[in-house]
């Protein structure tokens, strides 16, 4: 049935312009499923990806009005014609959109979260406007999907939940740097929490490990005493500072799964983290990772950075656990949904 179905993918951005977690797992998602036989049409106010196998509609938001941008997509989505498609999935933005048994919707978190853990009062008020939006999405006909637990706790009419993937083929372990580094991805000001990597790597990492360097991805320069800021490289690139690192650090107040945690577990590098929910979702303590609070944010970097046998230990657990993510497995189960709601609803 799989070389049969024709599926709508409906995503606001895609990571040829805004390249963030949702547009990347929509892209990822997307060309595996295309290698399974699927043909896939992707209809997104970004511009088709570099790399992209999946067919691409271009819309238009018709104004530079910043406000205004944030309600068209909703509008175009629902005016959209996709009857010749067997399975319509939507990746946000559907709340106008009338609900079908051969519609998907997948949650990539919790508006809800994300407004509870927003620094700056205009984020709380949108994010808090979404959070309704996503229970009309929930209510619609369909099947619905969350990317974690956590998020099917926050709305919990969610049918299933299958987790984000990585594709192995290309997130694979590479020769570490000479000297000892930590790489952190994300802001400073929002929930990635990036002041608290800052201030750990200056108070304690430094002064335990001083000829350690701190690698900042992200789009936010920064500076002091052994912090390199990498600004936001494509993916080859990432991938090699993934590899090059001897820990990953995520600080984060709130995380609706945890991408990079298992991009860098597949490149061999060991991770540790603030115990977040999406941290949780994907790290088990002291196996293939640590957790702990901001507050042991240095030790736990520390205790990483000059135990090699810990390193060794944590790293080749983590390339065992990340198996489980594999984009191509995570492809598989989508797939098997389609199918299966294919067979029922036709």
């Amino acid at each position: 049935m799989s070389s049969e179905l024709k599926v709508a993918f409906l995503s606001k951005e895609l990571p040829s312009d805004r390249c963030n977690g949702v547009s990347v797992q929509v892209h990822r998602l997307a060309n595996a499923l295309v290698k399974q036989g699927v043909r896939i049409t992707c209809y997104s106010f970004s511009p088709k990806p570099d790399r992209a196998g999946y067919d691409h509609v271009h819309l238009q938001y018709g104004t530079a009005n910043p406000v205004w941008k944030k309600i068209v997509p909703g509008i175009r989505f629902r005016s959209l014609k996709l009857s010749s498609c067997d399975i319509v999935h939507c990746h946000g933005d559907d709340y106008l959109r009338r609900g079908s048994p051969l519609r998907v919707r997948t949650f990539y978190g919790s508006a809800l979260n994300e407004a509870l853990n927003a620094r700056r009062f205009d984020r709380l008020a949108r994010q808090g406007l979404f959070a309704a939006f996503e229970w009309v999405s929930c209510l619609r006909k369909g099947a619905t999907v969350g990317i974690s637990r956590t998020t099917k706790r926050s709305l919990p009419l969610i049918h299933r939940v299958i987790p984000c993937g990585v594709p192995l083929e290309i997130y694979t372990p590479g020769e570490k740097s000479p000297t000892p580094t930590v790489l952190f991805i994300g802001d400073f000001d929002s929930r990635k929490n990036g002041r608290a990597v800052l201030e750990a790597f200056h108070t304690t990492v430094r002064e335990k490990v001083p000829g350690a360097i701190l690698n900042v991805v992200g789009p936010r320069s920064c500076r002091g005493a052994g912090v390199r800021w990498l600004g936001t490289p494509e993916e080859s690139l990432l991938v090699q500072h993934y590899r090059e690192a001897w820990v990953y650090c995520m600080a984060s107040t709130y995380e609706g799964f945890g991408v990079p945690l298992i991009e860098a577990m597949a490149c061999g590098t060991p991770v540790v983290s603030v115990a977040n929910a999406g941290a949780r979702e994907v790290v088990q303590h002291h196996y293939d990772g640590l957790l702990g609070t901001e507050d042991t944010l240095g030790e736990m970097l520390v205790r990483m950075l000059t135990d090699e046998g810990l390193r060794r230990r944590i790293a080749d657990n983590g390339l065992r656990s990340v198996k489980r993510f594999d984009m191509t497995r995570v492809a598989g189960e989508y797939l098997s949904l389609y199918e299966n709601l294919v067979r029922t609803h036709t």
